[in-house]
């Protein structure tokens, strides 16, 4: 797999893993709502958001999906009206908001999963947050005389990239509570990746904000900055590199991302990144 795949993989690790101040600004814009019309979603989906914006409550009579952006929703939508499990629609809205939202989601991060059986009245919780690398040290974070590092000093590069727990997540979360078939989950982040999609008005408002870093590896310029100018609200952007990634976890489960080719090109790519 090509360099700049991983590179767009671990976006969100490289550059906004914890920006926090820029994610609370962020948050003053809804999750992607204002500009759902640009996205072709279905009727249904559009109906909940114009609910959603005139404060009214969206109801539903047998099952329902709640994601950050509309497309991630559509994706669920379809697995659940397929006759496939709370967990199966997980996988397939988490594949596509890798891809969406690079800003806030990512296969090459991490996350936490909490299920409930109503039936058998349990609760389950599988922990999927990176996790460090073997050589990291106390001291990761501290200058050569044990001063704290500054915040962008440590998170812009490869220093503060974790080994990612998503893939291994979903496919946990799959062998235990799903029912649909595993490549079918991906299908929809495959297409969106190959056709294109709209860029939202999260996702431009914080390239820009964060484009000097994301223009220090020519990877991610040329993805986040096309012509050096920062991605613009409703500019369709595809992702080959991510189709391929989508296909190879469609074909082989996690596997790739911890001991096959993808693995292979994530240990590469953070140690090429400066540190």
């Amino acid at each position: 797999m090509p360099m700049k795949a991983i590179l767009y993989l671990l976006a969100p690790l490289l550059f906004w893993a914890g920006l926090a101040l820029g994610e609370q600004a962020a948050d003053a814009l809804q999750p992607e709502a204002e500009g759902a019309g640009q996205f072709s979603v279905s009727e249904a989906t559009q109906a909940s958001l114009e609910s959603k914006r005139a404060g009214r409550p969206v109801e539903a009579e047998t099952w329902m999906i709640v994601a950050a952006h509309p497309l991630a929703v559509e994706a669920g939508a379809r697995v659940l009206q397929e006759g496939g499990t709370a967990a199966d629609a997980m996988i397939a809205a988490q594949a596509v908001l890798g891809l969406v939202e690079p800003q806030s989601s990512g296969i090459g991060g991490g996350g936490f999963l909490v299920w409930y059986d109503a039936a058998a009245k349990t609760l389950t919780t599988l922990d999927g947050r990176e996790t460090a690398p073997l050589a990291a040290t106390p001291r990761l974070f501290q200058t050569s005389d044990g001063a704290p590092m500054g915040f962008f000093e440590a998170v812009i590069g490869g220093r503060s990239v974790g080994v990612p727990g998503m893939p291994a997540l979903m496919e946990e979360a799959h062998r235990r509570w799903g029912r649909a078939i595993w490549p079918d989950l991906f299908a929809d982040a495959i297409r969106l990746a190959e056709e294109g999609f709209s860029v939202s008005p999260r996702m431009a408002m914080m390239v820009a904000r964060d484009a000097e870093r994301l223009a220090a590896f020519s990877e991610t310029a040329d993805y986040f900055l096309p012509d050096g100018q920062a991605l613009v609200e409703g500019a369709v952007l595809k992702n080959s590199d991510y189709a391929r990634a989508m296909r190879l976890l469609a074909r082989d489960g996690a596997r790739p991302f911890y001991t096959g080719e993808i693995a292979r090109e994530l240990v590469s790519a953070v140690r090429m990144a400066a540190a």
